[in-house]
């Protein structure tokens, strides 16, 4: 007889993310069987489509061509079987054969929809019936917000890059919030705008990371909610300099990355008369002068919201190791280990790497002896997506947790991204350089905090029907 299994928050946190990470997941009710019936893009690619694809795949969205209607889609079929079948698209590069697969905004496709793809692009893609397709999706004017309408839009200062030009690190100064009281955030999206255009650069972003930060403003009160990190020792100097500094946000944002929502419990305090600023900015040359500007959307809670946490969100950076990347030569690997000192509660998985990574995992030893691997991704260097975990699936690490990341690169002519793949390469700030960061956010959460989280996942466990019984 199989039992949902339990753990405890003395150490033994192995067993609920092995098992929130099996936890199988039912294929989508749009993806009917590939073999039960004739595939048509009416009746089965059309909804698959809609969901996964058409975000971006749409007048105004940013993709190189529209895939709204059959006409549209029919000169792509082969692209697409063979771009989704790869998982290259959609952009979603969590590895689904290990880990946790439980994400918030997943676009991936399951197995039986690749199937339902492949099946239709294979038999001719056939439209149907005209009357088996989905009401069309009613899509927002271009240059707006995935996270919606923001309560707050705040805009850095304009700065000119030039066509030709070495890669600029610098800061873009300060802007006022303009908020007259002291509000929570809810989500936060970063942008790269063109003011002159009046659109956002979806295609040759000059823009490759930025730092976004809020502070205070002058002579009032700094509220202390960042909690000091106890992990590598550059990441404590950094973030015990960003209390210093009483930053209450400190968020980066990579080319391609989505949005940040935080968890329902964890709040993010704007005080009144919050001062944005932009540090940390790394620009790149395209080949055309162009004006660019950074745009930050930010979603509030509800006024008289009460976080249940408060303050102690880090990023676990700065897995730096000196990088060696020998002319030619594929698969290199290098390994970082971060201890966590704190219990824990991981909230997402970003992969951090430049033109040569393709692969980046990341491995959890708890303190009683147990491994588990939490997530696995592909890199593609134009989207670094960050995978922020549902709730209920985002891994618990107590106390002396050790997170192990690997990372692979390739620095032969077999990669498309790599400029000249005849020289050496390694560690540096420039596009050209790269880079070995493990840039997920991490929650600490006091001993009774762990508790409450440990025991609200184990009574979630057993109400869950074990689906792998024999």
């Amino acid at each position: 007889m199989n039992r949902p299994p339990r753990f405890s928050a003395s150490g033994g946190v192995f067993a609920v993310v092995a098992a929130v990470a099996m936890l199988a997941i039912p294929a989508r009710a749009d993806a009917q069987s590939a073999s039960s019936h004739e595939v048509t893009f009416a009746r089965d690619v059309a909804p698959i489509l809609q969901r996964s694809c058409q975000n971006c795949h749409r007048p105004g969205g940013g993709a190189p061509m529209s895939l709204l209607t059959f006409e549209e889609v029919r000169p792509w079929v082969r692209a697409i079987k063979q771009r989704t079948a790869n998982r290259s698209m959609p952009p979603w590069f969590i590895e689904k054969n290990v880990g946790i697969q439980k994400f918030r905004d997943d676009i991936s496709l399951s197995d039986a929809e690749l199937a339902t793809i492949g099946k239709w692009a294979d038999n001719g893609a056939p439209r149907g019936n005209p009357a088996d397709m989905p009401p069309p999706r009613v899509f927002v004017e271009a240059n707006t917000w995935s996270i919606g309408e923001p309560d707050l839009i705040v805009s850095s200062p304009t700065t000119l890059v030039k066509a030709v030009a070495a890669d600029w690190h610098g800061e873009l100064g300060e802007t006022p919030s303009g908020l007259n009281e002291p509000r929570y955030v809810k989500a936060i999206e970063v942008r790269e705008f063109r003011p002159r255009e009046g659109k956002i650069a979806y295609a040759n972003a000059t823009l490759h990371h930025m730092q976004v930060s809020a502070r205070a403003p002058e002579g009032a009160a700094i509220p202390r909610e960042r909690v000091p990190v106890e992990t590598a020792p550059q990441v404590a100097q950094s973030e015990a300099a960003v209390a210093d500094r009483g930053d209450l946000l400190s968020y980066l944002w990579e080319v391609g990355q989505n949005a940040m929502i935080y968890p329902d419990d964890f709040g993010v305090l704007l005080p009144k008369g919050t001062v944005f600023y932009f540090p940390n900015v790394h620009t790149h040359s395209y080949g055309q002068d162009v004006e660019v500007q950074v745009q930050v959307g930010i979603r509030l809670q509800p006024k008289g919201y009460t976080p249940k946490y408060r303050g102690g969100l880090i990023t676990l950076a700065d897995n730096l190791v000196e990088l060696d990347f020998p002319a030619g030569q594929d698969n290199i690997r290098y390994d970082a280990y971060v201890t966590i000192q704190r219990n824990a509660k991981l909230l997402t998985f970003e992969p951090h790497m430049h033109a040569l990574g393709k692969r980046m995992c990341v491995e959890a030893t708890y303190p009683d002896g147990g491994r588990q691997t939490l997530n696995c991704a592909k890199f593609i260097y134009t989207w670094m997506k960050q995978y922020i975990y549902d709730d209920d699936a985002a891994p618990l690490l107590p106390a002396g947790t050790i997170l192990h990341v690997t990372a692979w690169y390739d620095n032969s002519a077999g990669n498309k991204a790599n400029i000249d793949p005849r020289n050496w390469k390694g560690l540096g700030q420039r596009s050209i350089d790269d880079m070995f960061f493990n840039n997920s956010k991490v929650l600490y959460l006091s001993d009774s905090q762990f508790k409450e989280e440990v025991d609200a996942r184990n009574e979630k466990l057993k109400k869950t029907p074990n689906t792998h019984q024999n």
